[in-house]
């Protein structure tokens, strides 16, 4: 075979220069793709003409993709698929359950709306869903991922990638007059894609108790904190075991410390008690949620001395007046081997006079056992979260030589916060529910203050048991990104709606701005109500906030000073006219606080609707009626009039980025085509399909090629690169056109195992403070089960009657199974559960290497004893078995 031309190796040397570029994530896809093909064409047309270059920005499937952006743009602003989601998944406290519940329509969901917005709008949704049915959010939102991407495989307009593929195709083969191989209906792909997503929906189910992480974070694991049981908490006079506490994932209740006793916890019968002291080994984020949601206050080391005390009136609340949390800024720390606290306990270190900082919690581990906090034997590696006094100096000497490295910033406690009154209306769904169980509790930002009643009379936030009641005020302390979950919150209306809507502003036009109020500006010392704020600006004041202060809640009556901040609701264009107001010195729109426009819910939703049942019914006569670009423009053009969003909404709608990325990689692509690059690697993939003696190996290679380059690039650039390859080795094999598009628009969506690969997968990454380690334990095996699974798929494709029937039967099996698992008595049960943890013990390889270490320390121990030079033991602790 001849060698490649100078052209071929320019273009394969520079085009594998932009995959480390865009894999190390040094410059993101659309900037390297769009340089590099300015670059190849750069050379007089010998690597690629300007036309051949520029022809992937007119491509109607890139055309189809950036408008579809459009018509979901204007169904989330309604607000629709939010109310019907929440109605969908309905409750449940199963993980099995709820993962069917969250998956299952969201796979439907996306197998007809492109899986990004399907995934930004479904992100608050399950959140909020997780936190009411007490199940750990870690466990929903790579699912959620996931369930986007294989319900996107399922139909041709399911992702931006099959539009791509779809309008590749379309282009390669009506050139060369080959109308019949060039068009690829809607549910072409629906044959593999069905079975392809079930498969995909079976292993999730099946591995969740494995492979899926609890609510954890990416800071220290395995802690001992400690936590006090409120009077108000709805464990009191509750026995262990029906506390609900034993039942969260990553809490894990060791010890209770009551009346001078450290209680080990050998019967979950025990009565719990206001005032006691829980000692529990698990994650921070694990330990506040739960604490916020059945009443338990996080202790720190100073507090855990003073346990003797009554319990005091100043710790009636699980947070404390700084609003965000109880403790200032806290921060990780590991001990040095040099440190002179190595062999000390907690106890003995004055921890701020020497630190300026206060122990809240330390790794476990050193084979140590359960204890309390203060007295653990400080030992050298041991991880520490310490909270922060005004006293603390991260470059003081002490703190540099007793810790390694710098002390790495935890959690704010202090992070800014405005006070929101939300009331109830009288549909509210919350109607009857506690706060916790309504979903108020535990979300991310936000913090629940009072419930004040119609008849003036107040609930304070401590109380676990109340139940939300009409026309309720709800008082909360939330943060801009939880003020924009409140806004679309089904059944509550904010305080100040009244005072918004007399602004005469549009619902259409209207969003939250942030406005610094200035020191020297006429606003300081005078009420919100003294300026007349709504006349004199034509805006309302939704909330207000003060550094380090918890303001009054009545908005209408704070006395403004110099440095607040206003959070208001105004027209989209009040920002760009107060800019340069010298009563404010910062004017900052709040990034999609747009309110949902539920009025045109049904609107959005049938037009929506109208657009998809037009490509349905096309596919099922093989006849196009409208193409789906025209179409997406046309049913976005009727939201726009409708008044389901605004045309700046329209605009912002579109992600240029991906627009990018995707016609300069059509451009790339055409530059290794043209080269002879393709075809080299095309004959690799021809040579792999006839040693094998069928094309199945072939199409076999091109998905597992696609699925590896998808976890380097994007998804539509893997997709867009790979197409020109496969395609000349499938024209070679005598492989349908259908049929290598499919393996192609398979194997681009696979992009699991890293997070930064998929836009959905880095969406919920963000949003479940996941780390890269956790993604990739359960993205590697996912991502090879799926290539088993495709390589069933693609061999016995012309089957694919026998293997849409055996996939549906199965995958019912595995949903239906836990049904009856609840029809057996509870002891067999407990049997069973204890059977699946005893294998998940042994499949973790971190438990794993954990009783290595202990088997090892057991063993020197053996050999300290028996040489006889072991030293004298610790005082324990008092302890009750």
């Amino acid at each position: 075979m001849a060698a490649l031309s100078w052209q071929g190796i320019v273009a394969v040397t520079f085009t594998a220069l932009a995959f480390v570029v865009m894999a190390a994530d040094w410059v993101g896809p659309d900037i390297t793709f769009t340089v590099l093909l300015a670059f190849l064409t750069a050379f007089d047309g010998q690597i690629v003409t300007v036309a051949k270059a520029a022809a992937g920005y007119g491509n109607t499937g890139l055309l189809t993709v950036v408008f579809l952006y459009w018509v979901a743009e204007g169904i989330t602003q309604t607000g629709g698929l939010e109310l019907i989601m929440n109605y969908v998944l309905g409750r449940s406290r199963s993980v099995h359950w709820a993962l069917v519940r969250s998956m299952f329509p969201v796979m439907v969901l996306s197998a007809f709306l492109n899986n990004t917005p399907c995934v930004t709008f479904m992100i608050p949704i399950l959140i909020s869903w997780g936190r009411r049915c007490g199940v750990p959010i870690k466990k929903l939102l790579i699912p959620l991922s996931y369930a986007a991407v294989l319900g996107g495989t399922c139909t041709s307009i399911g992702t931006s990638t099959n539009l791509v593929i779809v309008g590749l195709q379309d282009a390669r083969y009506a050139k060369s007059k080959q109308v019949d191989q060039a068009k690829f209906q809607i549910f072409d792909i629906a044959p593999y894609g069905v079975p392809y997503a079930l498969w995909g929906f079976v292993f999730i189910l099946l591995a969740q108790g494995f492979l899926l992480p609890g609510n954890s974070s990416r800071y220290a694991k395995d802690l001992l904190l400690a936590v006090r049981v409120l009077p108000s908490s709805s464990v009191v006079k509750k026995k262990l075991k029906d506390s609900g506490l034993l039942q969260q994932n990553g809490f894990d209740v060791t010890a209770i410390y009551r009346n001078g006793q450290l209680i080990k916890i050998s019967d979950p019968s025990i009565v719990l008690d206001g005032g006691d002291i829980l000692y529990v080994s698990g994650e921070l984020d694990v330990v506040e949620f739960v604490g916020e949601e059945y009443g338990l206050a996080l202790v720190n080391q100073e507090q855990e001395l003073a346990a003797e005390r009554p319990f005091g009136s100043g710790e009636e609340a699980v947070f404390s007046a700084n609003g965000a949390a109880p403790y200032h800024k806290l921060v990780q720390a590991k001990l040095s081997k040099t440190s002179d606290l190595i062999g000390r306990t907690v106890r003995e270190v004055s921890w701020q006079g020497r630190f300026g900082l206060i122990p809240v919690a330390i790794q476990r581990g050193n084979g140590r056992e359960d204890g309390r906090l203060s007295d653990v034997v400080l030992a050298a590696g041991d991880v520490l979260l310490l909270d922060t006094t005004p006293f603390y100096d991260e470059d003081r000497e002490d703190i540099k030589t007793n810790f390694d490295g710098k002390l790495h910033a935890v959690k704010d406690g202090a992070a800014k916060e405005f006070v929101i009154g939300v009331k109830v209306k009288k549909s509210a769904e919350v109607v009857g529910k506690t706060v916790s169980a309504a979903g108020l509790r535990g979300i991310p930002g936000l913090f629940v203050l009072s419930v004040d009643h119609a008849d003036g009379t107040s609930v304070d936030s401590s109380d676990y048991l109340y139940k939300i009641q009409p026309d309720d005020t709800i008082w909360i302390a939330a943060d801009v990104a939880a003020v924009g979950f409140l806004s679309k919150f089904p059944g509550l209306e904010l305080v100040q709606q009244e005072q918004v809507d007399k602004t005469g502003t549009s619902i259409l036009y209207r969003h939250l701005v942030q406005a610094a109020v200035s020191h020297k500006g006429p606003l300081v010392g005078k009420t919100v109500r003294d300026v007349r704020f709504r006349t004199l600006y034509n805006a309302a004041v939704v909330a207000v906030h003060r550094e380090n202060a918890r303001i009054p809640l009545k908005v209408q009556d704070i006395v403004l000073q110099g440095g607040d901040v206003l959070l208001i609701s105004c027209h989209t264009n009040w920002a760009d006219e107060h800019r340069h107001d010298k009563s404010f010195v910062l004017v900052q729109p709040v990034p999609d606080s747009s309110p949902p426009k539920r009025s045109r819910m049904i609107i959005g939703v049938l037009l929506a609707t109208g657009m998809v049942l037009t490509q349905i019914i096309g596919g099922l006569k093989n006849k196009e009626y409208i193409h789906l670009w025209p179409c997406a423009v046309l049913t976005a053009a009727l939201m726009l009039l409708t008044g389901c969003m605004n045309a700046d909404q329209t605009r912002k709608a579109i992600m240029w980025d991906v627009y990018l990325t995707i016609a300069a990689a059509f451009g790339v692509s055409a530059a290794l085509e043209g080269t002879g690059v393709a075809a080299k690697f095309a004959n690799a993939i021809i040579s792999i399909g006839k040693g094998a003696g069928g094309t199945g190996a072939a199409l076999i290679a091109i998905y597992i090629a696609t699925a590896l380059l998808s976890e380097l690039l994007t998804n539509n650039a893997a997709g867009a690169i790979m197409y020109p390859i496969a395609a000349i080795a499938g024209d070679a094999l005598k492989i349908t056109p259908k049929d290598t598009s499919v393996a192609i628009m398979l194997g681009a969506s696979a992009g699991f195992v890293n997070p930064f690969s998929y836009q959905t997968n880095l969406m919920v990454y963000a949003a479940g403070n996941y780390s890269v380690r956790e993604f990739a334990i359960v993205g590697a095996p996912f991502q090879v089960w799926l290539m088993i699974v495709a390589g069933f798929i693609l061999v016995y494709r012309n089957q694919w009657h026998q293997v849409w029937i055996v996939s549906w039967i199965c995958t019912a099996g595995i949903v239906l199974l836990p049904a009856l698992y609840f029809l057996l008595p509870t002891r067999i049960q407990i049997k069973i559960d204890g059977f699946f943890e005893r294998i998940a013990a042994v499949l973790n390889p971190k438990a794993a290497l954990e009783r290595r270490r202990s088997l090892r320390r057991q063993v020197s121990h053996t050999r300290t004893d028996d040489s006889g030079s072991s030293g004298s033991p610790l005082p324990a602790p008092k302890i009750v078995a």
